[in-house]
């Protein structure tokens, strides 16, 4: 995968972007929560050309860069401290941080309230908050593939196995020889009804393993908004045009 630097006009700092040839039409630029800018480009396109179209979108770079670290939270920081939020569902939610005589940790309206024998230990308090977020997204994920799965069940698959792991570019990915869905860890930052969107998608695949006409033709069936819901994934998760 090659890199080009390209500098933001506001702080003059330096921003890397990947860039991967893809058999595309036109260039796809997205801004991740991580920080990670990655560009997609037409496989003829020369470096020269791809210079020239980031420096043009170098404004609009920064400006997503700077969206998400005004988030600190699970994707955009090291650090959980008190007052720290992170987006779970679509909602801002704050971190309560405190010391406790025993390790807990659970979410209480729009507060996740963290109770650490040593909350100065960081390694061990974003420890404690992976493994919660993880059960969380495991628990959600689960009930919503169960709402679904009705609709491929009568085609006589069986209930997938689900998993989650941390991906860049993709917010699920199905093996059907497996009988295995892997969900992207911070797909549960979105609203439910993205979070559908990517669950009835994947699970569209164990009948339609392709991106086929028939396979939208299925989830435009199943969900006929799923466009707006997709839209809305990428804009409010990870910005991308």
């Amino acid at each position: 995968m090659d890199q080009i630097t390209v500098i933001l006009p506001k702080s003059q700092k330096e921003a890397i972007v990947s860039i991967v040839k893809k058999n595309i039409k036109t260039c796809r630029l997205k801004v991740y929560p991580n920080l990670d800018v990655c560009i997609s480009v037409p496989e003829k396109m020369s470096s020269d050309d791809v210079y020239y179209f980031l420096n043009q979108k170098a404004w609009w770079i920064e400006e997503k860069l700077e969206v998400f670290r005004s988030t600190a939270g699970y994707s955009s920081t090291t650090e959980i401290r008190d007052g720290f939020s992170i987006r779970m569902f679509g909602e801002d939610l704050i971190f309560s941080v405190s010391t406790g005589i025993k390790n807990s940790i659970f979410r209480e309206g729009k507060t996740i309230k963290i109770s650490n024998i040593n909350p100065n230990n960081q390694p061990g308090v974003m420890k404690q908050f992976e493994t919660w977020w993880r059960k969380e997204s495991i628990n959600f994920l689960n009930e919503r593939v169960r709402k679904y799965y009705p609709i491929i069940q009568k085609y006589g698959i069986c209930f997938p196995k689900i998993q989650i792991r941390r991906m860049k570019t993709l917010w699920g990915s199905c093996n059907v020889n497996r009988n295995v869905i892997t969900f992207n860890q911070y797909l549960i930052k979105a609203k439910p009804a993205c979070v559908d969107y990517v669950v009835l998608h994947e699970l569209a695949h164990f009948i339609y393993p392709n991106h086929s006409k028939q396979f939208y033709d299925f989830l435009s069936i199943y969900m006929p908004d799923w466009k707006d819901r997709k839209k809305t994934l990428d804009q409010e998760v990870v910005h991308g045009l």
